[in-house]
């Protein structure tokens, strides 16, 4: 351990003299250059090691040492093939985790691992570093001998860098633990044994100091051989011997296999070199790690200058100077320089230029080469390039010029003067040269004049061939002959002159036209006599010529036309089309001043543009001569354009276009006279000779003459349509055919070449190639056969009377529009009968429908025609499959109804007997209506009222009547039983009264704590006694009542009469009280007739519901019966294929024999041929058809099979809804029923009131029993109005509770309306498809292919669905993990955050730059809340990924309908869902640095507490040394004038002192922060590992 801290304190001293420029840029904040080097860091980890020797291959036990004598060893295996048991050399730099260690081990010693063999572990950085440390942590005891090297490239030698050795002299020849003196060899290994005791057994450290113990380490900058020393591209460990206990000459196993060499972490401290050069290394584009140079170097390690930068030579950066390379002085003429040692010892900069640029010479580039001179205008030398032999020197003047020699010109005098050729050293002869046909210019070398295009010749003398008229004004010489394309020989014509159409504005038709075709007007002005046109915008107007211009103006090729224009004002904007050519289909046009012409103003200008191909006179598109003259040969305008900016005004005179005309004058010598060839005349070759005629007679004159062709039948041909005048009965254009109604071969040339054809009139004939066979075609129509003998198809009779010998014109077949039109055979040929009946139709015309189908076979519409009968085979006698051809109906079995006999007449059930249906019998008195269930007979019965045939009350019920029974509801606990006797009253038990019993007998009282009614205490028997006493008073007061009614005594007493008014009034006011109660049950019954009233209609619609689910499932099976049939007619489609295969195979053609008749079938050849292109586009047709109709039928089916899932459901539905109904319905019965009772008691009571009203009125005394009575009628009326109410409440909800029932079963029913629809149309599409399939039975094999190809594709897509939704549930299962991930990261985080807090304090009373700590920490929290924010994000995108998978789930039900859409919806999911995925990745690398960054802290506190952990004891005089090393620092910085490092010097030392000081103190607090640290390691999470702080003292 002193070795570590003399380590650490030697390191300090070297990071001190850095630690600002490893900070720093390498420039200062003035951009100044400084000294730069990349961060330190542990250049070894996760770097792979190469080893020589690991476990594990084979699988071999080692066993762990104990240093014991005596115990049982813990042994292990090592298997480098299971990821749980091996210990690669790829541990050795992974991360250090003292909580799960990793380690390389080799193999043991019983492996033969022992002296002299060693083990070498080779670390490649792969690429130069400037190394501080190297360390090793040992999982066994360290080795006894071990050594490092380093090299410093690929293929240097291994050089030592340090030995460890309890035997130094003996194993390496090095003296034990040796030093070095100032002025030795610095660059020597030293060896010591200080590391090589055995103890500890595991976990021992070894930490090298590249500068330690190196005198000239505290002058770094200036030792290159220290800088050489610690620059290493590669680190080897060589393990040469064991450390043992002497155990192992007893070659005991257990023994050798405790003795083996493992190491948990290899660490290399260091920077990657740069040489101060840069502040980091990057990997390139080859994936090397090179340093990101600056300073103006280069190399991997900022070793050299960059190419441009050598005006000093290179040297290492230190911190007093950052020794940048500096530019190359150039001048601005090269890019390139090299030192050159010499020059910079002369004159202070190396730099030596090369390659000057722009001809310049000289260190600098500061001269020009000889022959060069300095361009005026420029810093560049140009040369003289004086010609040999026309110049007097090669040398110039300043500016350029050379001497020339006589005869001699240009500023090179490299040529003749103008008109001279021949540069030789006398001179240059003159030229010789046609001034018509050339540019008075020729060869200097040979005399050979230049030409025009058109011209040739040495002199320029003639014309080119296919030119002609050599013309001195003619800038191409001559003029190429037009001839109409026919001929290339021409020469000028006699007899022309030079005209010129001109324009005096007098009675012309010159107009205006805009660029969309409008026409503009155009305006004379009498002052300029002259014409002009306004715009109002932009856009520009044009004038168009006359018709004298136009027409045929060939003789105006190569000539002017000249106008004179002007603008009002000079912002004009020219275009490309300011004259306009059109003629022919061809359209060019020329910019205003094109051809030399100038920039319009306001002055009148003249413009002048030639009419030819030159490209000179750029006509644009460019066209060639030949179009050039077809187009003036039919010019159909001439357009000049007018305007040229906004309101601008443009105004034309003197319009002239130069052409030719017969008669004297100038004669005209462009005017061409063709030499025409054979079969052409004319001057320009434009008419055909007697005997030709044009090819192409469309063309006109430019059609080619060819000879007329006209067979033999002609002797004359027209010469421009080239129509032969035929005879001999033949036709055409050459007359290559005969007439119509005549065959023969024309082209034979004799006049018995057509013959008359052997048919009918009107009809035409041909002879068969093969047989010479002459047959009729173009029969009339309803006609076939080779003589029209035959009815074609669709017709009937006999036009020939072969049969019989009666003609019978042949007439179309009547099959009343109940056949396909495009098949074949429809009816018979000779009688008319229909033989192809569609429709479901049948007979003679196909006026009937066939068995088992009814309706009106000649309806227009198909779907009005025959439908199937469809009977019930339940209810139909002998279940026939026929029915009624008018009305459908089908004969049914005795109590059967509907149409097709599918139901049971009301009151009758068990349709499926087979025997007709069974009456229900339901009791006329118990059943509602006398209907039953149509399968089980089960009549619908009364409310209470059970049984079949609804006979019975059912249990707890009792009166039997019409309305039902009434429930007994006796009171369950005061009765013996639920069921009641016949009038009502319930059995009670004792203590209980009541019809119910519901009521305590008097004298009895309930108890909740106690069942039943119990009898009061003795007590209340003296109440019941005068209440007994009172009733019996009542009673006399009654009888007395009725005696006065009957009597004939007066009554006198004021007290009874007060008395008898209270009475009176008393009993008013019940009676109110009465009528009141009576209107408000009124209210009740009729909100209970509503309520009846809604739950009738409700039945009702579930009755209509439940009727139409029933029709759609019948419509259903009908719907799969037709498309079983359509699949049974494609199977038998397939056999008749088969069928026909065969027979053809086996049909035997024989070919005609000698000049006989040819055979039926060779007969029909010819009619079969023209027919078989149209039957094969039928076929085609039929194919396409007969796959649509299958796809339509695979679809109907799935829609039915999901109808039928959909009413299984509905029926269910329907079923619970039946049981509330029938609940409900019960309720409101029961209610009805309680309010008739409440009503009637009310009643009575009223009636009760109103007589003991009547017999009170003269009572002399108050009965207050019936007082009593009707306050007791009251309450009974309130009670029962409180039961009402919450019946009716119980009701209400119970009604709120079926309305979402109720839109439920309305969304079936119109979603079974909907289906029905669909699948009545199906069923539509499916007959269609079923008489389709009919006509398509010769491609059925081909459609079943085509089929399956499709339901193997719509599985195919199925799956490739699957397998998307598979891989984004896949992607959604890792979201969770990632997120549990993530939140673990951020509460590791912030525990981290906590604990290194502490950490920090604690270190830094151990250490001064502990607080780095506490940074890296600070960017773990940002860098984990930054992870936690993306991997939010990430799991919010996967979610809406997993809502858009659920969504495609859903949607793929349609597939079917859209499958397209539904393809290219799949594709665009399967790219969201490789999207999420990147995105869960992206989270999971997140936190993955996340946690990598945590790492961070985790190392650092790790290695500060494997340093303080190996303090076993604190040496005090090596502290003193510290003490005094620090106060010779002190005095030697003060020296150095360092004052920016003195007062952190002056820190570390009072430090140092007070720890020597309070070296007690210091061990305990030392103690102390090793626990705290190891528990602040074991609540950090893992991660990666960066030590920046490792190079802090």
């Amino acid at each position: 351990m002193p070795s570590v801290i003399r380590a650490l304190v030697a390191l300090s001293w070297a990071a001190a003299l850095c630690v600002r420029a490893a900070m720093d840029e390498c420039s200062d904040e003035r951009d100044w250059p400084q000294r730069c080097m990349p961060e330190f860091v542990n250049a070894a980890f996760n770097v792979t090691v190469v080893a020589t020797n690991t476990c594990g291959s084979p699988p071999e036990e080692y066993c762990v040492q104990t240093g014991a004598t005596g115990v049982t060893k813990s042994c292990h295996i090592c298997d480098a093939r299971d990821p749980r048991n091996h210990h690669g050399a790829a541990y050795l730099t992974d991360y250090n985790n003292q909580q799960d260690t990793t380690w390389w081990q080799s193999q043991t010693m019983l492996a033969g691992i022992q002296y002299p063999n060693s083990i070498n572990l080779t670390l490649h950085l792969g690429k130069a570093f400037d190394i501080t440390y190297v360390r090793l942590k040992f999982h066994t005891s360290r080795p006894e001998s071990f050594a490092i090297y380093k090299r410093t490239s690929e293929g240097s030698p291994w050089v030592p860098y340090q030995y460890y050795s309890s035997s130094c002299e003996k194993t390496y020849q090095k003296a034990n633990r040796g030093f070095i003196r100032t002025g030795q060899d610095e660059q020597q290994a030293l060896c010591t044994d200080e590391f090589s005791d055995i103890s500890p057994l595991t976990g021992g450290n070894v930490a090298f100091s590249t500068l330690e113990g190196r005198p000239s380490a505290y002058n770094f900058d200036n030792s290159p051989v220290l800088q050489d020393w610690v620059t290493a591209t590669d680190i080897r460990v060589t393990l040469n011997r064991l450390n043992t206990f002497g155990d192992e000459v007893f070659n005991d196993p257990k023994v050798l296999k405790s003795y083996y060499y493992a190491i948990s972490d290899f660490a290399v401290g260091g920077r990657c070199k740069c040489n101060g050069h840069a502040s980091e290394c990057a990997r390139n584009d080859g994936g090397r790690l090179v340093c990101n140079c600056k300073h103006n170097t280069a190399g991997d390690d900022c070793q050299e200058c960059q190419p441009f930068f050598n005006d000093r030579p290179w040297r290492r950066a230190t911190a007093d100077s950052p020794n940048e390379c500096l530019p190359c002085e150039c001048s601005g003429k090269s890019a390139e320089c090299f030192f050159d040692a010499e020059l910079y010892r002369a004159t202070g900069h190396g730099g030596h230029c090369r390659n000057c640029a722009d001809n310049t010479d000289g260190p600098n580039c500061e001269r020009c080469l000889d022959n060069y001179y300095r361009d005026p205008g420029a810093s560049r030398c140009l040369p003289c390039l004086c010609n040999p032999v026309g110049s007097v020197s090669p040398q110039c003047d300043d500016r350029g010029m050379c001497a020339c020699k006589p005869g001699v010109t240009g500023e090179k005098c490299d040529r003749c003067q103008p008109g001279h050729h021949s540069l030789t050293e006398a001179g240059c002869r003159q030229c010789s040269c046609s001034p018509s046909g050339s540019t008075q210019e020729c060869d200097v070398n040979t005399g050979q004049c230049r030409c025009k295009d058109n011209v040739e010749g040495f002199s320029c003398d003639r014309c080119k061939l296919g030119y002609f008229n050599l013309d001195e004004n003619n800038p191409q010489g001559c003029t190429p002959c037009f001839c109409f394309q026919h001929s290339s020989v021409c020469d000028s014509a006699d007899g022309f002159s030079v005209h010129a159409i001109k324009s005096d504005f007098n009675d012309e038709q010159w107009t205006g036209q805009e660029r969309d075709g409008a026409r503009g007007q155009v305006q004379w002005s009498s002052s300029g006599q002259e014409i002009f046109l306004i715009s109002e915008d932009y856009f520009p107007i044009y004038f168009v010529a006359p018709e004298k211009f136009l027409g045929n103006q060939v003789l105006s090729y190569g000539q002017n036309l000249t106008l004179n224009f002007r603008v009002d004002r000079r912002d004009s904007r020219l275009s490309a089309e300011d004259l306009v050519l059109e003629g022919a289909n061809l359209r060019v046009a020329v910019p205003l001043i094109a051809q030399g012409n100038s920039y319009p103003n306001e002055n009148t200008q003249t413009y002048v543009f030639r009419l030819h191909d030159s490209t000179d006179y750029p006509w644009r598109p460019t066209i060639s001569h030949a179009e050039f003259y077809k187009l003036l040969h039919n010019l159909t305008a001439i357009k000049i354009r007018g305007t040229y900016s906004d309101r601008s005004a443009g105004y034309l005179d003197d319009v002239s276009l130069v052409t030719a005309r017969r008669g004297p004058g100038v004669p005209a010598r462009w005017v061409e006279q063709c030499t025409c060839p054979q079969g052409y005349q004319g001057q320009h070759c434009e008419q055909c000779t007697v005997g030709y005629r044009r090819a192409q007679p469309e063309l006109g004159p430019f059609s080619s003459c060819e000879p007329c062709n006209c067979n033999g039948h002609s002797e004359t041909c027209n010469t421009n349509t080239g129509a032969c005048d035929c005879q001999d009965n033949t036709a055409g254009l050459s007359c290559e055919r005969c007439q119509d109604s005549f065959y023969g071969d024309a082209t034979q040339g004799t006049p018995g070449d057509c013959q008359p054809c052997p048919c009918p009139p009107g009809a035409t004939c041909a002879v068969v190639p093969r047989t010479r066979e002459v047959v009729c075609t173009n029969c009339p129509t309803g006609t076939t056969g080779k003589r029209c003998e035959l009815c074609d198809d669709g017709f009937f009779g006999d036009p020939l009377g072969q049969n019989g010998g009666i003609v019978r014109t042949c007439r179309s077949c009547k099959c009343s529009g109940n056949i396909d039109p495009n098949a074949v055979g429809n009816c018979n040929r000779e009688n008319g009968e229909c033989l192809k009946c569609i429709y479901n139709t049948d007979g003679f015309f196909c006026d009937r429908c066939k068995e088992g189908f009814y309706g009106n076979a000649l309806a227009p519409e198909p779907a009005d025609k025959c439908k199937p009968c469809a009977c019930s085979p339940l209810g139909t006698r002998n279940q026939q499959t026929s029915c009624s051809q008018g009305t459908g109906q089908c004969e049914c079995l005795p109590n059967v109804a509907e149409r097709d006999c599918s139901a049971c007449m009301p009151g009758f059930f068990n349709l499926r007997s087979g025997n007709g249906c069974e009456r229900c019998n339901c009791n006329p008195i118990g059943s509602t209506n006398g209907q039953c269930d149509i399968v089980t007979g089960q009549c619908e019965c009364q409310p209470g009222v059970a049984g079949l045939r609804c006979e019975r009350c059912e249990t707890n019920f009792f009166g039997f009547s019409v309305s039902g029974c009434k429930p007994c509801d006796c009171d369950p606990e005061g009765s013996v039983s639920g069921q009641c006797k016949e009038d009502g009253r319930c059995e009670c038990r004792p203590g209980f009264v009541g019809a119910r019993c519901d009521m305590c007998e008097e004298n009895y009282f309930y108890n909740r704590s106690v069942p039943g009614c119990q009898q009061c205490p003795s007590c209340y028997s003296l109440v019941r006694d005068k209440v007994n006493q009172q009733r019996q008073k009542l009673h006399e007061l009654q009888t007395l009542i009725d005696n006065l009614s009957s009597g004939q005594d007066t009554v006198s007493d004021q007290a009874f009469e007060d008395r008898l008014k209270e009475a009176e009034r008393a009993i008013m006011d019940l009676l109110e009280e009465a009528k009141a109660s009576k209107e408000a049950d009124q209210g009740l019954l009729d909100r209970l007739n509503g309520i009846n009233n809604t739950l009738t209609t409700q039945w009702n619609r579930l009755k209509s519901i439940r009727n139409t689910v029933d029709d759609t499932g019948t419509q259903a099976d009908l719907a799969r019966g037709r498309v079983r049939d359509a699949e049974n007619l494609i199977d038998r489609a397939r056999q008749e294929l088969d069928k026909a295969k065969d027979a053809i195979s086996k049909v035997d053609i024989k070919p005609p024999g000698g000049t006989g008749a040819p055979n039926n079938l060779t007969l029909l050849a010819e009619e079969a041929r023209k027919l078989a292109d149209k039957h094969k586009m039928d076929a085609d047709q039929i194919e396409r058809i007969a796959k649509n109709a299958n796809d339509t039928s695979n679809k109907a089916y799935n829609l039915l099979q999901k109808t039928h899932e959909n009413e299984r459901k509905t029926s269910e539905e329907i079923e619970e809804l039946n049981m509330k109904y029938n609940k409900a319905k019960e309720l409101a019965k029961s209610l009805e029923k309680e309010a008739t009772k409440v009503q009637t008691e009310a009643e009575e009571a009223g009636n009760k009131a109103l007589k003991l009203f009547a017999n009170l009125t003269s009572l002399p005394q108050i009965d207050t029993k019936a007082l009593e009575d009707a306050n007791k009628i009251k309450k009974e009326a309130a009670d029962v109005d409180k039961l009402i109410d919450k019946t009716e409440k119980e009701y209400n909800d119970l009604r709120e509770d079926l309305k979402p029932k109720e839109q439920e079963v309305r969304k079936l029913l119109d979603k079974g309306k909907s289906e029905q629809q669909t699948a009545d149309q199906l069923l539509a599409r499916a007959d269609a498809a079923k008489a389709l399939a009919e006509e398509a039975a010769k491609k059925g094999q081909a459609t079943f292919k085509e089929a399956q190809d499709i339901l193997d594709n719509l599985r195919d897509f199925d799956k490739r669905v699957n397998d998307n939704k598979t891989a984004a549930e896949e992607a959604l299962k890792k979201i969770p993990i990632i997120n549990a991930t993530i939140m673990a990261a951020n509460e590791k985080t912030r525990q981290a955050e906590e604990a290194l807090g502490n950490a920090a304090v604690d270190a830094r009373e151990a250490k001064s730059k502990a607080e780095d700590a506490e940074r890296i920490a600070s960017n773990v929290q940002k860098g984990s809340a930054k992870t936690k924010e993306e991997a939010e994000k990430a799991f919010q995108d996967t979610t809406n990924l997993d809502n858009e998978v659920n969504d495609l789930m859903t949607q793929l039900t349609n597939a079917e309908k859209e499958l397209k859409e539904k393809k290219t919806q799949a594709d665009q999911d399967m790219m969201t869902a490789a999207m999420a995925s990147n995105s869960a990745k992206d989270a999971e690398d997140n936190a993955r640095k996340a946690k990598s960054t945590v790492k961070t802290v985790l190392k650092v506190i790790t290695d500060l507490m494997n340093q303080l952990g190996n303090i076993d004891k604190i040496d005090l005089s090596k502290l003193n040394e510290i003490d005094e090393s620090l106060k010779k620092a002190k005095g030697e910085m003060d020296k150095s004038d360092l004052e920016n490092k003195l007062k952190e010097l002056n820190n570390v030392a009072q430090t140092q002192e007070a720890m020597i000081n309070d070296y007690d103190r210091q061990i305990r607090e030392i103690r102390a922060d090793i626990a705290n640290l190891n528990d602040i390691k074991n609540t950090l999470p893992e991660g990666c590992f960066n030590t920046q702080s490792l190079e802090n003292p």
